[in-house]
């Protein structure tokens, strides 16, 4: 029996699964819902992502003329002319399921820590973007923390009657 080239046990396996999630594309899994040019700007990596959740969630073309600089915190102009990224939003679309799945656990007693998780690898699950999927267990975990304080709560006030 021939030994195989490269020898992986499950951590092995896990970093290199981790590793190549960084080269899907942000849009696979709408791929129809971009615009010619909107795809262009995401194949160059000109994306830019936002964490509205009380706004709805979209994707549109910005045009970025200036930056801030953070450690003056001052406008500087962009060299050239302006910019184009596709701005992808995480908004109330997104953050709603995340929400509800936070309260759903909390009221079937998870643990924070089982919380988190399930939260982290719906979220991965979803978007396959690390800023999408902290938005998401953001969200979650708030609904969640929200949800247990409320059951507490209603435990306090009803022990003391």
């Amino acid at each position: 029996m021939k030994k195989p080239l490269v020898r992986t046990d499950k951590a092995q396996l896990m970093v290199l699964m981790l590793i190549t999630a960084f080269f899907v594309p942000l849009n696979s899994t709408k791929p129809d819902t971009l615009t010619k040019e909107e795809q262009a700007l995401v194949n160059k990596g000109a994306v830019m992502e936002m964490y509205k959740p009380d706004e709805h969630s979209r994707h549109f073309i910005a045009h970025i003329d200036s930056v801030t600089d953070p450690k003056t915190g001052k406008a500087r102009n962009v060299p050239d002319k302006a910019q184009s990224v596709v701005c992808f939003v995480f908004g109330i679309e997104d953050a709603e399921p995340a929400r509800e799945q936070g309260r759903s656990m909390a009221e079937f007693h998870y643990t924070p820590s089982q919380a988190h998780e399930f939260l982290f690898a719906q979220g991965w699950d979803k978007y396959h973007d690390r800023f999408f999927t902290r938005c998401y267990v953001q969200e979650g975990e708030g609904a969640y923390d929200k949800a247990v304080k409320a059951q507490q709560t209603h435990i306090d006030q009803s022990s003391s009657s």
